[in-house]
């Protein structure tokens, strides 16, 4: 189990947002930014890892400003290149989280299950494997996860030498799943138009 002391919290909205834009050629789409029950889902996230974090960093590339009301704000590293995906997000961070574990959700992930960061941190430690992953019988959900903040340079290698792939890296790194039964649609994330229109009729 890791303590609170030792947790820091990652919100990852540095991306471009291209499916939710109503046209190819429309401006770029700031989701975290986007409203449910009156509410930016940035908000939503931040009230989620509050209450198991000492601290909440947000990974952002534009409107800076906005998002530094829920976090401290780390916007990808220049080395590794523009929008080079989420794993550029949590790279960054963890040379600025300050503290050894990092959890991570996207900002598109509405009910997230509330013993997410008790299980997840629970499956790591400094003699086992130190990331884990939530799972479910969907499928895998590989950006809710832990990790250890002395992963860093592995991260950096691996994006550096040009891959993207979460699990991919994951994997090369003793990643373990962590099984969520019965969670439902606890994972079901905010993509398109349609999935926050689906998000906000859904029932209190």
């Amino acid at each position: 189990m890791i303590a609170r002391s030792d947790l820091a919290g990652l919100i990852l909205a540095g991306g471009q947002g291209r499916r939710m834009r109503a046209a190819p050629d429309a401006q770029a789409v700031e989701k975290g930014l986007l409203e449910l029950d009156g509410l930016p889902l940035i908000e939503h996230a931040r009230r989620f890892l509050a209450p198991h974090v000492g601290r909440i960093l947000v990974s952002a590339n534009t409107q800076l400003d906005a998002y530094a009301q829920y976090g401290a704000v780390v916007p990808d590293d220049p080395a590794l290149g523009a929008y080079a995906g989420p794993l550029a997000g949590v790279a960054s961070a963890l040379g600025r989280c300050g503290f050894s574990w990092l959890l991570v959700m996207p900002v598109d992930v509405l009910q997230p299950p509330p013993d997410l960061a008790r299980r997840l941190g629970a499956a790591v430690g400094l003699d086992g494997p130190r990331i884990a992953y939530a799972s479910t019988a969907q499928g895998v959900h590989p950006l809710c996860m832990v990790l250890h903040c002395s992963l860093r340079q592995s991260l950096y290698d691996f994006l550096q030498a040009g891959e993207r792939k979460v699990q991919l890296w994951q994997q090369r790194n003793g990643a373990v799943p962590v099984v969520f039964d019965g969670a439902g649609d606890a994972f079901f994330n905010v993509n398109t138009p349609q999935d926050l229109a689906r998000a906000r009729a859904r029932p209190d």
